[in-house]
C-alpha cells in the first residue's frame, strides 16, 4: 500500500523485503535523466521526514546525492583517478597511506550522513595517536578532495571536510647543532667520504636527498658553485614492487638553485674526487655501472641508500659525544641557524635552501633573524676556516 502526498512530494510504501517503510522521490537531473532516490525508515512519519529532507536538498542544489554512497567509495575513486599534480611516486605512496587511515575510520559511513563532527572526531583521534599537525592537514585535504569530486559530480551536497577544524597537535621543533657540536663532529677522524658529506651538509644546506643525488656534473670547480638539480629517492619498482634508488626531478622550480661553495667544501670535494678516481682505476668496468657519476656514491660508485647514511651518521654523532638522536636533515637546520645567527637576511637564507618563500624558513628552521646581508659562503669560511680538516 502506498500513500501519496502533494504533487512532487514523493511516495511512501511498506517494503516487505526490508521490513521497513521506503520513501521514493522522482525527479530529473541536469542531463534530463530520471532519478528515483529512496530513503528507508521504521515508521511512515519518519520516512516522510526523510523525503522532506530530499525535497529540500533538491530545491537547494538541483540534485539529490545518492544515499548509499560511502566515504570508502569516494576514497577508492580518488586513488583510481589521482589528480594530475600527484606526479611523484612518493606522493602517491603517502596519499595511499592517508587514504587507508581515512577508510579504516570512516570508510563505511554514508557520504550523505557524514557530519562535520564525525570528521573532527576522526582528526582528534589521529592527533591523540601522536600524528603531527602537518599529517592531520594532509588527512583532511585528502578527504576534502574526495568529497569535492563527489560535489562536482552531484554525489554530495556539502563538503563537511572543508568545514572541519584541525585539532591542535604537537609540531616537531626545529633543532640544530651549535658550533661546539659541529666542530666536535667535524673533528672526528673521518673517512674522505664522510668528511665531504658532513662538510657539504653543514655548509651548503642541501636536503639529504639532494646531497645523495648530487652528481659530479653538478659541481663546477672553475666557477666555485654547486648546482642543485636532482634528488635521490627510494621508490617502489613498478614491476617488482621492491624499492629502488632513482634520481628524481626536484619538487619545485625554486628548489633548483646554484650555491657558491665555501673554501672547505671545495677542498673536501676535490679530495673525494681524487679518491674516487683511484677506485675507478682499481675496479675498472665494475665501477659506476649505471653511469650516474654520483658525488656521494658508495665504494663502487652506485647511489647510497639513505637509511645507511642515516644510521652511520647517528653513530658518528655518538662518537663525537653529542648524542645519537640526530638525523642528517638536521644539518640543514644547522645551516640555516648558523647563517641566521651570523646576520644573513632571511630572504637570502630561503633562497639558499630552496624554499618557495621565507615563511617556512622562519617557522621551522631559523632561531634568530637579523637584518644585515652577508654571503653564506663567506660566513661559513669565516666560522669554520680553522676547523680540523681544512
Amino acid at each position: 500500500m502506498s500513500q501519496r502526498g502533494r504533487k512532487g512530494g514523493g511516495t511512501v510504501f511498506w517494503n516487505e523485503d526490508r521490513g521497513r517503510y521506503t520513501g521514493q522521490l522522482s525527479h530529473y537531473d541536469a542531463a534530463g535523466n530520471r532519478k528515483r532516490p529512496k530513503v528507508h525508515a521504521a515508521t511512515k512519519a519518519e520516512c516522510w521526514e526523510k523525503l522532506d529532507d530530499l525535497r529540500a536538498e533538491l530545491k537547494k542544489t538541483g540534485s539529490v546525492a545518492p544515499r548509499d554512497l560511502t566515504v570508502g567509495d569516494l576514497i577508492n575513486d580518488l586513488l583510481l583517478h589521482p589528480p594530475a599534480d600527484w606526479k611523484s611516486p612518493l606522493t602517491l605512496i603517502n596519499r595511499r597511506n592517508y587514504a587507508a587511515r581515512i577508510t579504516m575510520a570512516l570508510g563505511k559511513v554514508k557520504v550523505a550522513r557524514l557530519t562535520v563532527a564525525q570528521v573532527e572526531r576522526f582528526l582528534a583521534d589521529a592527533a591523540a595517536e601522536g600524528l603531527s599537525a602537518d599529517t592531520l592537514r594532509r588527512l583532511r585535504s585528502t578527504l576534502r578532495l574526495a568529497i569535492r569530486r563527489a560535489e562536482r559530480d552531484g554525489k554530495a551536497t556539502r563538503n563537511v571536510a572543508a568545514l572541519a577544524e584541525i585539532p591542535a597537535a604537537p609540531r616537531r621543533q626545529s633543532r640544530s647543532m651549535n658550533l661546539d657540536q659541529i666542530r666536535a663532529l667535524l673533528g672526528l677522524d673521518l673517512t674522505t667520504w664522510w668528511r665531504a658529506y658532513l662538510t657539504c651538509a653543514v655548509m651548503c644546506g642541501l636536503r639529504p636527498g639532494e646531497l645523495l643525488g648530487l652528481r659530479w656534473e653538478d659541481v663546477d670547480f672553475k666557477a666555485g658553485v654547486l648546482r642543485v638539480r636532482k634528488c635521490l629517492k627510494a621508490l617502489p619498482d613498478p614491476v617488482t614492487g621492491k624499492r629502488v634508488l632513482v634520481l628524481e626531478e626536484l619538487k619545485t622550480e625554486r628548489s633548483k638553485r646554484t650555491i657558491r661553495m665555501p673554501g672547505q667544501v671545495v677542498a673536501v670535494l676535490l679530495a673525494l674526487r681524487k679518491e674516487q678516481a683511484a677506485a675507478r682505476l682499481k675496479l675498472g668496468a665494475a665501477y659506476d655501472v649505471r653511469g650516474m657519476a654520483m658525488v656521494f656514491g658508495d665504494g663502487a660508485g652506485a647511489p647510497k641508500w639513505p637509511q645507511d647514511v642515516r644510521s652511520h651518521f647517528q653513530t658518528l654523532c655518538g662518537r663525537a659525544g653529542i648524542g645519537e638522536g640526530w638525523t642528517p636533515r638536521e644539518q640543514r637546520h644547522t645551516f640555516v641557524s648558523v647563517l641566521s645567527d651570523s646576520g644573513v637576511d632571511i630572504e637570502q637564507i630561503a633562497d639558499a635552501v630552496g624554499h618557495v618563500n621565507s615563511t617556512v624558513t622562519k617557522a621551522v628552521y631559523r632561531h634568530q633573524i637579523a637584518d644585515e646581508i652577508t654571503s653564506a659562503a663567506t660566513v661559513m669560511d669565516s666560522i669554520f676556516g680553522e676547523a680540523k680538516g681544512s
